[in-house]
């Protein structure tokens, strides 16, 4: 499964004591003028194209004239193809933050993580022993910018997001790094070049 970010952090008791509980899922607020704007983009080029194609194929007159101009009737597929995957794309992605969520349990030196999208539920652990360490990731986007505290794996789709705040201070990080017996990690070491990006390791469908 492919890395997702989370926007919004949920944590179920304190952070700094174990067993740590998180609930991650995205702003659907965010996201509701960008939807509402496809939509309307599809109702407005998208939606006309596909009622013409509809046409061409149940008119026989249509269906003869691009018989006959073959060259016409692939431009006229192909740009229809190409306006609904540009719709059709970014509203799946829209969706697919909106329907995805993530639950983390870490406890008894272990991370335990269960991934559900709109078509999926994937359950997938890994030594807590495994992680390099704590590490403080600075997050931009629309909604402003945020510090994360991100537990940090080699696989970089196994990493996890601890908590977000406006700042995070090394005094958190240090409790942290105590709680879960681990050290200090640099923030390149999650989001480098060199991370592994494979997301299928002791992944188990639910």
């Amino acid at each position: 499964m492919r890395r997702q970010d989370f926007e919004v952090i949920e944590v179920s008791g304190s952070p700094y004591r174990l067993p740590i509980v998180l609930r991650q899922t995205n702003s659907k607020l965010s996201r509701v003028p960008g939807l509402v704007l496809l939509v309307i983009l599809a109702a407005l080029i998208v939606g006309p194209q596909v009622g013409f194609a509809a046409y061409a194929i149940a008119s026989p007159e249509v269906r003869s004239a691009l018989i006959a101009q073959p060259v016409v009737a692939i431009e006229l597929a192909l740009a229809l193809v190409f306006w609904i995957a540009l719709i059709v794309w970014p509203l799946r992605n829209i969706l697919f933050a909106l329907l995805s969520d993530r639950e983390v349990d870490i406890r008894d030196g272990e991370v335990k993580v269960i991934d559900r999208t709109a078509f999926s539920k994937t359950f997938w652990r890994m030594p807590l022993a495994t992680y390099e360490g704590v590490a403080v990731h600075v997050r931009s986007s629309l909604s402003g910018v945020r510090q994360e505290a991100v537990l940090v794996h080699p696989n970089k789709n196994r990493s996890i997001v601890l908590m977000a705040a406006e700042h995070i201070g090394a005094r958190e990080v240090e409790e942290l790094c105590n709680l879960l017996s681990l050290p200090s990690a640099p923030a390149e070491r999650h989001f480098g070049a060199g991370a592994q990006v494979s997301g299928r390791e002791n992944a188990v469908a639910a």
